[in-house]
């Protein structure tokens, strides 16, 4: 393995990790919404009530599995947009356009589908049960559990609901990061601003057009039935709920898409950066 491949995992991976454990408590909170909007209706409640029943530590349920998972998702990140990239502009990768870094962040989205949706899955159902409702349960049970009663393939379930929302949506993001920074520089902006404000746009405008498909992909997954559909789920929001359920979450969402992707963006600019001068 290169150096330059170490280093974009080394950086990726301590910035995903840095997203992720800040970012968490709003996830937590985007994903009792969706998937129980009954028992929290509101950001201002659900974040009331899962404090008063469960304290701070409420807010980390389901940090491990994607915490845990974050070097194996750059991994497999980098391995699919870099080639990807490189394959669509073989004679230079700085000259990508919007349609080049398009489908590249969409061969990129669809590879992960093969790390986020087990650890997807098993955050969900670990921050779906709460104190009130549920008896507690671990990582290693609730793995056991799905396993026994559905085999390694129940691992996957909601992998194609995962590709509906994780495809396309990784596609426009690298578009709006790439587009906002490449603007950022000609306009000779402050480059720690630029990347800040690019990550998070970028992160706010994926994460918000891909709202109804992360719903679906919520509910679909904290489910308890053995095979549910996305178009069944679907079906099932809007006949039970109404089209307005598919933005369940929105506040928590989009705030913690701002936040979270600046962050890391800033922070995996920055370790490339420390490595490069002290390289």
């Amino acid at each position: 393995m290169s150096t330059s491949v170490l280093q974009d995992l080394f950086s990726g991976s301590l910035a995903g990790g840095a997203g992720c454990i800040l970012g968490h408590p709003l996830d937590t909170i985007k994903v009792r919404m969706q998937a129980n909007p009954a028992q929290f209706p509101t950001l201002a409640q659900s974040i009331t009530r899962t404090l008063a029943h469960e304290g701070v530590k409420g807010l980390f349920k389901g940090l491990a599995p994607p915490l845990g998972s974050i070097a194996i998702y750059q991994a497999v990140c980098f391995a699919s947009f870099s080639p990807a990239l490189s394959l669509l502009t073989p004679f230079a990768a700085s000259k990508a356009t919007s349609n080049h870094l398009f489908l590249a962040g969409c061969a990129s989205g669809l590879a992960t589908v093969l790390v986020t949706t087990p650890t997807d899955l098993l955050k969900i159902k670990l921050q779906t049960k709460t104190a009130v409702t549920h008896h507690q349960s671990s990582i290693k049970q609730m793995l056991l559990s799905i396993i026994k009663n559905e085999g390694l393939t129940g691992l996957y379930k909601g992998a194609s609901a995962t590709a509906i929302r994780d495809t396309w949506s990784t596609g426009l993001y690298f578009v709006v990061y790439h587009t906002l920074c490449r603007r950022g520089k000609e306009e000779k902006y402050n480059g720690d601003l630029v990347e800040l404000v690019a990550g998070g746009v970028a992160g706010m405008t994926a994460w918000g057009l891909c709202l109804p498909a992360d719903v679906v992909k919520t509910r679909l997954q904290a489910d308890n039935s053995l095979k549910p559909t996305w178009l069944g789920t679907l079906s099932q929001i809007l006949n039970n709920e109404g089209s307005g359920a598919l933005f369940a979450g929105a506040a928590p969402l989009l705030s913690r898409a701002f936040f979270v992707n600046a962050v890391t963006f800033w922070t995996y600019e920055k370790v490339n950066k420390v490595i490069n001068n002290n390289g």
